[in-house]
């Protein structure tokens, strides 16, 4: 009985081992799927992340960056006009592709291609402070700013103003409101002489609307603190082509 038992368990034993097996071997496919199942997930989660960014780029105020009024209040001529350059060319491509109306996408325009003849002729600082408030204009432009405030009027390349304060430029002279950065409005709350962006001029410097509207552009806009009923751009464009 046991030997009967013992030689059917040895033949089932025998069967088992001879018969092909029945299990599959995994298909290759399988392993491919297992190794770009990461890599497809890494780049979805890589577009989540980009189409958030522009959504986000989007909803954010077009404007030049702090850091760089930062770095060219700091570098000579020769960098503050890189930088400008730069900056023509960012306002060039948000105008090409936004979405906006057309009227605004053409005021942004005007003030990007008056900023980029400006650059072109530009022949010192003051110039190049010009270039940076035409940029400053067609941002504002684009971004749709009802009544933006300009740049800083007492030295451009400290970026835009916070608010307008009463500024008059001698004690018999007329009261303007002029845009002032938070470093100007913080110096003159303290009875302190803000930094001002300066001229030469019989040969020493001098603030740059100290000299007569009549014999400098500047003078005559504050770089668009002073302008009421035109833009910048407009009068930037006049003194270009006096035949507007």
């Amino acid at each position: 009985m046991w030997l009967t038992g013992s030689a059917t368990a040895t033949a089932a034993l025998h069967t088992a081992l001879s018969s092909p097996s029945t299990t599959t071997a995994p298909s290759p496919l399988r392993f491919l799927f297992l190794a770009a199942g990461p890599l497809l997930l890494i780049a979805a989660v890589g577009l989540l992340l980009r189409r958030r960014s522009r959504l986000r780029d989007l909803a954010q105020p077009l404007a030049i960056p702090r850091a760089v009024f930062a770095a060219a209040h700091r570098a000579d001529e020769a960098g503050i006009r890189e930088r400008a350059a730069e900056e023509v060319a960012r306002l060039a491509g948000h105008t090409q592709r936004n979405g906006a109306a057309p009227a605004t996408t053409e005021r942004a325009g005007e003030s990007c291609a008056t900023a980029e003849a400006l650059l072109r002729l530009a022949r010192g600082v003051p110039d190049l402070a010009g270039v940076f408030a035409l940029v400053h204009e067609g941002c504002a432009a684009l971004d749709g700013s009802k009544a933006p405030l300009p740049l800083c009027f007492f030295h451009p390349l400290h970026g835009p103003a916070i608010r307008r304060i009463p500024w008059r430029p001698s004690d018999d002279g007329e009261r303007f409101q002029v845009g002032a950065c938070a470093t100007c409005v913080r110096a003159l709350r303290a009875r302190r002489e803000p930094d001002t962006l300066t001229v030469e001029q019989a040969g020493r410097p001098v603030p740059y609307f100290d000299v007569p509207p009549e014999d400098s552009l500047w003078s005559a806009t504050g770089y668009g603190s002073l302008l009421t009923d035109t833009s910048l751009t407009t009068h930037v464009q006049r003194a270009l082509d006096p035949a507007r």
